[in-house]
């Protein structure tokens, strides 16, 4: 936990009845197999404070309904997006070392990379079926407003 100044804090010494409801304080939870963001996290810009994380729940990938995140997305396989975007400059063995390490590290890319995310509920599938799936963050009554307003 860090204090306001953005100093550690043990949570054993602060009397928490008189914390209230202005909490001054930031939770962080240390870097570690069992951390909920996983063992690596890529971070991009965006207004949303969105980001891609690996998980230590590795069994949700299995599941038909995987939103189990607050907006953040999860990546199957972090080690080789990492290596993807560490190319050249670091290796497999280089980026397990560093997340074995057990401290927080950020790295800055050579080059940027675009990040395209796209929200869909609805796709036909490699053998032509067409997929639906639950609007999770309610966007296709907007999309269906904005065009019944076109065809009017």
């Amino acid at each position: 936990m860090l204090a306001p100044g953005g100093g550690e804090v043990n949570p054993g010494t602060i009397d928490w009845a008189a914390v209230g409801a202005n909490f001054p304080y930031r939770l962080r939870q240390d870097p570690g197999p069992r951390n909920a963001l996983g063992r690596i996290k890529f971070m991009f810009p965006n207004p949303y404070d969105v980001y891609m994380h690996d998980t230590p729940s590795r069994s949700l990938f299995k599941r038909q309904v995987r939103a189990f995140s607050h907006g953040c997305i999860r990546v199957e396989k972090p080690m080789e997006l990492a290596e993807y975007l560490l190319r050249g400059s670091w290796s497999r063995e280089r980026i397990q070392r560093a997340i074995d390490g057990g401290k927080n590290r950020s790295m800055q890319l050579d080059k940027p990379v675009a990040v395209h995310l796209v929200y869909l509920t609805a796709w036909v599938d490699p053998n032509g079926l067409v997929q639906f799936r639950e609007d999770l963050y309610n966007r296709d009554a907007r999309l269906v407003a904005a065009l019944d307003a076109k065809r009017e």
